[in-house]
This record gives C-alpha cells, structure tokens and sequence, in this order.
C-alpha cells in the first residue's frame, strides 16, 4: 500500500511538471514580450521595505498583473542580456544620464562629496527606484514612484557585471535617449 501511494504522488508531480511548469509559461511570456511590455512590468516593481545600512538596497520582485503571474528579476534579467548588446550598440552620448562601468563602489565618497549619483548593485532597480542620497541614508527605505520624465541629469554607478542589464533597463524605458559609459 506504502509503494502504491508514493507511486500516485510521485506520478501525479510528474505529471503536473511535464504538462506545465511556470518557468516554461514565464519564457513563453517573456520571448514574446515587447518593448512597451518590458517597460510596464520594470514598473511595477513591488518593494519590501528595508532599512538601510550606509547603502542603498532593497529587495522585491517584478510582477504582472496583466498576465496575473508573478516574474522574477532573473527572468527579466534574461531579457536584459538578450537585448542589452543591441542597445548598448546604440548608446551614444547624451549629457543627463552617465553610467560608470565599475567594478567596486565607494560609498562614502560617493554620497559625502557628490549630489545626484545613485549607485545600484541591481541595475534592474534603476527604473523605478532613485536610490537614496546623503540625506536620506538614515531613514528607512520607501516605495518611491520615480516617473520617467523625472529622469533628468542622474549619473549611476554600476558593477562592471552588470553592464548589459543596466544598458537594457535604461534602453527599455529611455529608448530615445542614449547613453555616456564612463
């Protein structure tokens, strides 16, 4: 009775993971997503709240509602590395948003002695969160709705292994504005 029970149940996750997996309606979802798509779903990023330790962060993930499924930031960081070479192919110039391609930060050089960079380890983050500056490194992290016509003279710090997300992120929501890589 024992081995016939465990049968029907091993059976029954077989048979529920050959017919669907959410990873396989998440690709499907993804390969045929557009670029307007791409740029609402980045914006609907849901936050959990954190306090802060001297740096910005934040944890959360993406979600859908349109699809009603909840997507994962490696899924769209999938997404990113599939496009971030086209468009950083694209970058030029443009004097209100530089990223700096760095391998490590410096935090407190950074937010002692420069106003307006943001350093984010998540570039995918870029989006929809400003990051936090001096002033603000001693109060708990909001959900802050950072609209794109806001996006006027930033300069983001990122990991040098992050390079083709943030390109992706910035070329999704900004795609007629290029970019200054330091």
């Amino acid at each position: 009775m024992k081995k016939i029970w465990v049968f029907l149940v091993a059976a029954f996750f077989y048979g529920c993971s050959s017919s669907y997996t959410p990873s396989d309606k998440m690709l499907e979802y993804m390969n045929n997503m557009s670029t307007e798509q791409a740029a609402q779903v980045m914006q609907k990023r849901i936050w959990e709240l954190k306090a802060p330790h001297g740096i910005c962060g934040s944890r959360g993930f993406w979600y859908d509602n349109s699809s009603d499924m909840t997507v994962y930031i490696d899924k769209i960081s999938m997404l990113a590395h599939k496009r971030g070479r086209q468009i950083k192919k694209k970058t030029h110039s443009f004097n209100d948003i530089i990223v700096f391609e760095k391998a490590y930060f410096k935090y407190d050089f950074v937010f002692n002695r420069i106003n307006n960079i943001f350093v984010y380890s998540d570039p995918l983050l870029l989006p929809v969160f400003p990051g936090c500056n001096k002033n603000d490194l001693s109060e708990p992290y909001k959900v802050i709705d950072l609209y794109i016509d806001k996006l006027n003279n930033l300069k983001f710090i990122v990991m040098d292994s992050d390079f083709d997300e943030t390109m992706a992120a910035i070329g999704l929501l900004l795609p007629d504005k290029p970019v200054i890589l330091k």
